[in-house]
């Protein structure tokens, strides 16, 4: 892929003679969506100096995983603000937020004039496109990052299409989103997934959670419990970890379980606390920088899409089907292709998890094929150099 350096001269400044303002916005309650769009942000800045490029974010957890990102990123230029809602709306928000994020939308609300001030935002989530549907901020240009990289069904949908610009991580989005009929010429680029290139940066490897040599599992449920497991067989996977101490828990659910838990039903019993070979983690930065995934020897969730991330080194994946689903040939479940499908943990989980390592052999081809068709790789280039050049390109041109 060219760089876009060539396309500048015409297209670094305004009408008004100013620089090219590009937003980066982090609305969210966990840093978790950080890597999935600060590197382009980072890239952007260092490829294309004549640009002013800004990082928003809502909470001091993001801004200090995004500047700890820039420090990947010597000479970038990224200036950082923090967006707030009213006094009054921080005041409600702890009462607010475990029923619903409501603070997303007071962000956007009270910092218009902010947003007003760019030629273009970026960002890794679809609500900031209220600022064109409900706020009538029709001149700004949106793009979109994604920051999850699986299949479930929720994350394919009409919002999928709307933006500007999207910037998707492989040809499984091509393929899919195409044929759905949602993705317009010169409005989408492959790049590739950079939260990759910040956990290398980072120096993220392996770590040693446990004080034995115990397999460890990393049980990973998403928050939608229209089709995740919390709410129906979690307890009982926590309960069969706790029966059986030769296996070490990690659980790491997806951070918005907890953060929303009164509407997800997220509430832990006293006992898993206090189970020495389970280790959780509800929310934290190592939730987000793959620490856990990475940690792991054996993979248990149901729709998440950090499954793909877990794959970064293949091992063994085990899928909860806690609601009868016919998923096979549905392509919000192709991950469910990539191991053993459990849905009695009791009777089932135990022998999946003594199977997993000896049955992995002949899953390992099929993860290699869903990972490469997940994930583009280039050689030559990053894919925080590929995004920031085809923001850049599409800025120029009005095409990616």
């Amino acid at each position: 892929m060219a760089s876009s350096a060539s396309l500048w001269p015409r297209a670094t400044r305004t009408g008004a003679g100013r620089p090219l303002r590009v937003g980066f916005l982090f609305n969210h309650y966990a840093p978790h969506q950080v890597p999935h769009a600060a590197p382009y942000a980072f890239e952007l800045s260092r490829r294309q100096p004549s640009l002013e490029v800004t990082i928003a974010c809502a909470t001091a957890a993001e801004e200090t995983l995004a500047r700890r990102i820039g420090d990947l990123y010597p000479g970038h230029r990224v200036a950082f603000v923090r967006l707030r809602p009213r006094l009054v709306e921080r005041l409600i928000d702890p009462l607010v937020a475990p029923h619903r994020f409501a603070r997303k939308r007071w962000i956007l609300r009270h910092n218009l004039d902010f947003f007003r001030g760019l030629d273009a935002l970026v960002a890794p989530e679809r609500h900031c496109y209220l600022l064109r549907s409900r706020y009538g901020l029709e001149d700004l240009k949106l793009i979109h990052t994604r920051h999850g990289a699986g299949d479930r069904e929720g994350g394919f949908d009409e919002r999928s299409g709307a933006f500007d610009l999207t910037l998707l991580p492989g040809r499984k989005y091509v393929d899919r989103l195409s044929g759905m009929g949602l993705l317009q010429p010169g409005r989408w680029a492959v790049t590739g997934w950079p939260k990759f290139e910040v956990v290398r940066g980072l120096g993220k490897g392996r770590q040693r959670l446990f004080e034995n040599d115990r397999p460890v599992v990393v049980y990973n449920p998403h928050f939608d419990q229209r089709v995740a497991s919390w709410a129906r067989l979690g307890e009982a996977v926590l309960d069969f970890f706790r029966r059986n101490p030769a296996w070490n828990l990690i659980f790491a659910p997806h951070v918005v379980l907890f953060r929303r838990h009164r509407r997800h039903g997220a509430k832990l019993p006293r006992w898993a606390r206090t189970a020495p070979n389970i280790l959780i983690d509800t929310g934290s930065e190592r939730s987000a920088d793959m620490t856990y995934m990475l940690a792991a020897d054996i993979y248990l969730g149901d729709v998440s899409s950090q499954v793909y991330e877990f794959l970064l080194r293949p091992r063994p994946c085990i899928f909860l089907d806690a609601h009868g689903v016919a998923w096979r040939d549905d392509p919000s479940y192709l991950h469910w292709t990539m191991g053993d499908v459990v849905r009695d943990v009791g009777r089932e989980l135990g022998p999946a998890l003594e199977a997993a390592a000896a049955r992995h052999a002949g899953y390992r081809p099929h993860q290699e094929e869903l990972f490469a068709y997940t994930f583009h790789e280039e050689p030559g280039s990053t894919a925080a150099e590929r995004g920031a050049d085809a923001i850049a390109r599409f800025l120029a041109t009005g095409r990616a």
